[in-house]
């Protein structure tokens, strides 16, 4: 029939080449046409029944051990005892050996490339063929039942000659038995997206809105495909629950939904949607029967060569010309195929495909990786987080597009590091990922305009005659100009952002360049007069062959304005630190005058028998003066009071308290009290006054005449006593708290007996402490001088301790007064 359809003439016999035929001859040849397709289709339909035939009296002759024309003649009994098609019949003794076993929870995918007639029978017993009738829509078919449909529709579908075709074969030999009112069929484009390409019972109009599902639309379609595993949805409330999104219904009518992949080779390469018109539970084998059937619709669908001319192939990879588009490519490209769990979680990636110029860091080519693990591969991306970004575009379909990384890989022992940029997108039932290294070249052009970012300079050069300065992005930012992704900036609009008092300037530094200056520097200021920035520019000329005249002008641009400012700071603090130095050491100068004026205070007649000498150092460093104070005077009793004080805080402050401390004392020393009780009257006075600072003292009262010292402390540290032979020691302390911080402080009262020949020294912390030294440790080393000096000299005595002590002290000021009993 088909060599009679190729050479059915295209006129009527006799007419002349070239003639077209009359309405009435090509209704004529139409019929003829379509007659002979119908015949044709007939052949193919009866060959795969003749087939489904065969397959029935093979197994018939083998189970009842007859000939195969007795088992037809068997098929044939049957056939008119139960008023049922032959074909059916035979369909159903096949059946017995139908795909839909479970095994580990999935069921058989049938290879449709394999013969029917090759698929072993299954070893249980069942109802005599004929027995099983078809059940009401909606409710699940015996396993018998539904092997025996299984085949038919495999013959049916076999002579599918497009989707459509399809998708109509599938729902009325397949589906309608079991209540399915409507379905789709759609393929999973490279990236990600499905698209429709075949449907029964779904109308033209919502056809029209669903061509194309994005990768990121939630719905069952979509999960299937990226799961790898079947979507069931009972009722339209749990659909609502489920995609909040969707209003109404979606693309596929009906109360209950499925939506199962199509998988073939170990791959997705799409989904097709089941819809009931009522609640429908599948019962475990009409899930087994459904997943058969997709798996035997997705081997249709490549038979069929679905999308071929388009971007929905399900396997482009494949195809010649589909490599060489990604051989040209000069970026490595590779497409990552989905390694899925039996729940289809995506647990790794496998390459499939890798282009031409795809060199790893470890010099892999394409042939080196193809079939491996990204795990096996790269196990840097695993613990840097990458893989785990790219499992995540296979899940999600949402596409990766990282910035520039740094990857390293152990190869050899040794490691290997790149910085690349590296991007990645849905492909099928994968990934397709390619990435750029950033070469030295790169980094070097990177780093450079980094360094002038941050530099805040920019590089330009300009040709005599043009209006137009080619420089580097940063140079219009430094202007105030926008930067409009050209490389450069006009002239007149580069000198209209120069302040107007300083454009005669750069006009005259340019013509001193086209005269024949060879370098030149210009400062020179931008933006507003309100706000304005100092840049500084660095030219030189370009000079021709004769070295006369300028062929170009280049230079750099460096914003100053930061510098300039600094300056001008940096001047004003001078200003500020020079006034501020001349009013302290007029302050100093008035410290020192003050004090040597106290100090030089009378001190009363000579007492027989005693030998005073005091010292006094200020601070090695600085120009401020503490408030360290002495006193020896003698009294009209014939005592003499002795004091050390130290007031806090230093310079002006200080000397005026430590003034107002010495004189109060003096005058107060004149009413006979003891030191407990001078003390306690400095201590009242200062808290009344309420002044803002305290004090420190040591208050003696010696009496020549007994040899004894009756003393008080203050918070200060107590004397030294040393006699003949070298035997020095601290007096016991006495109670006291530091004066001016409590009214009511009570002082505790010490004596001393004293011998002729014997030394007091008072002192102030400056002589004894030092900073992150022990304080304990310095008064050690204050007895330890004085047990080292014999001789009977006052004056000596003291300097003697100056020196082993190291005075001055760098940052506190020294006091030392000194008597000696003869």
């Amino acid at each position: 029939m088909a060599g009679r359809a190729e050479h059915h003439p295209a006129a009527p016999p006799g007419a002349e080449p070239g003639t077209t035929a009359r309405p009435a001859e090509r209704s004529v040849l139409q019929a003829t046409v379509d007659r002979l397709r119908a015949e044709v289709e007939g052949l193919q339909t009866a060959m795969r029944t003749r087939a489904v035939i065969e397959q029935a009296k093979g197994m018939l002759a083998e189970r009842e051990g007859g000939t195969p024309d007795q088992a037809f003649d068997r098929l044939v009994q049957l056939s008119q005892d139960t008023n049922r098609k032959l074909v059916d019949i035979a369909a159903e003794v096949v059946g017995v050996a139908a795909p839909l076993r479970d095994r580990a929870g999935e069921p058989d995918r049938p290879d449709p490339a394999t013969p029917a007639a090759a698929t072993q029978p299954e070893e249980r017993p069942g109802p005599a063929p004929g027995s099983d009738a078809a059940p009401p829509p909606g409710e699940g078919l015996p396993a018998r039942g539904l092997a025996a449909r299984y085949h038919l529709a495999a013959a049916a579908m076999a002579s599918a000659g497009s989707t459509e075709d399809l998708a109509r074969l599938l729902h009325d030999t397949a589906l309608a038995p079991l209540g399915v009112t409507a379905a789709v069929l759609a393929l999973l484009e490279p990236d990600g997206a499905l698209r429709l390409v075949g449907s029964h019972g779904v109308s033209a109009h919502r056809l029209s809105q669903w061509q194309r599902i994005p990768p990121v639309t939630a719905l069952p379609l979509t999960e299937a495909a990226q799961s790898g595993t079947a979507v069931w949805v009972a009722t339209r409330k749990d659909f609502a629950a489920r995609y909040p999104d969707v209003p109404g219904e979606d693309l596929v009518p009906g109360r209950t939904v499925c939506a199962l992949p199509l998988r073939t080779g170990g791959r997705v390469i799409g989904a097709m949607k089941l819809g009931w018109a009522e609640e429908y539970r599948p019962d475990p084998e009409a899930e087994r029967y459904l997943a058969a059937l997709a798996a035997l619709c997705a081997a249709e669908l490549e038979r069929i060569g679905a999308g071929a001319a388009g971007p929905g192939r399900a396997a482009p990879v494949a195809e010649p010309w589909f490599r060489a588009v990604l051989d040209a490519l000069l970026d490595p490209v590779l497409i990552l195929g989905a390694v899925r769990d039996p729940g289809g979680g995506v647990t790794d990636l496998r390459v499939e495909h890798a282009n031409a110029a795809t060199v790893d860091l470890a010099g892999r080519t394409a042939d080196d990786m193809v079939g491996r693990r990204v795990t096996e591969l790269y196990p840097g991306m695993v613990a840097s987080g990458t893989f785990g970004r790219l499992l995540d575009v296979a899940a999600t379909g949402a596409p990766y597009e990282g910035g520039a990384e740094r990857f390293e890989e152990v190869v050899d022992g040794a490691v290997r590091a790149s910085e690349m940029t590296l991007h990645a997108t849905p492909f099928l039932d994968g990934v397709l990922v390619s990435w750029r290294a950033h070469d030295e070249r790169d980094r070097r052009e990177t780093q450079l305009a980094q360094a002038q970012r941050l530099a805040r300079l920019g590089t330009w050069s300009w040709e005599p005659g043009s209006t137009r300065l080619t420089c580097s992005p940063e140079v219009p930012r430094l202007l105030g100009l926008p930067d409009d992704g050209s490389g450069g900036i006009g002239l007149a609009q580069a000198l209209a952002a120069v302040v107007p008092g300083d454009r005669d300037g750069v006009r005259a530094a340019a013509a001193g360049l086209l005269a024949g200056a060879a370098d030149t520097t210009l400062e020179f200021r931008v933006g507003q007069e309100a706000e304005t920035r100092s840049l500084r520019v660095l030219a030189t000329a370009v000079r021709g062959l004769d070295r006369s005249a300028a062929v170009a002008v280049r230079g750099v641009v460096q914003d100053v304005t930061g510098r300039r400012r600094a300056e001008q700071a940096l001047a004003g603090t001078r200003t500020r630190l020079a006034e501020q130095r001349r009013r302290a050491d007029t302050e100093h100068r008035a410290v020192l005058a003050l004090q040597r004026a106290l100090m030089d205070a009378p001190a009363g007649p000579p007492t027989p028998g005693l030998h005073t000498a005091a010292r006094y150092l200020p601070a090695g460093r600085g120009s401020k003066v503490g408030g360290d104070w002495w006193d020896v005077l003698a009294l009209p009793d014939g005592t003499v009071l002795v004091v050390v004080g130290d007031v806090s805080g230093h310079g002006l402050p200080a000397a005026a308290g430590m003034a107002n401390l010495r004189h109060a004392l003096r005058g107060l020393a004149y009413t006979g009290a003891p030191p407990e009780e001078l003390l306690a009257r400095l201590n009242r006075m200062l808290c009344h006054e309420r002044g803002n600072y305290t004090a420190t003292a040591v208050c003696g009262r010696l009496d020549p005449a007994t040899l004894t010292l009756d003393w008080a402390r203050a918070g200060h540290l107590p004397p030294v006593v040393t006699r003949g032979g070298g035997e020095a020691r601290l007096l016991e302390m006495p109670d006291g708290m530091l004066l001016g911080a409590v009214p009511g402080a009570r002082y505790r009262p010490a004596r001393l007996r004293l011998e002729p020949g014997d030394t007091l020294l008072l002192y102030t912390d400056g002589l004894v402490e030092r900073r992150g030294g022990d304080l304990g440790e310095g008064v050690h080393r204050l007895v330890e001088a004085l047990r080292d000096y014999r001789a009977d000299d006052i004056e000596g005595c003291l300097d003697h301790v100056l020196r082993r002590l190291g005075a001055p002290n760098p940052l506190d000021d020294t006091c030392l007064v000194g008597l000696r009993l003869t």
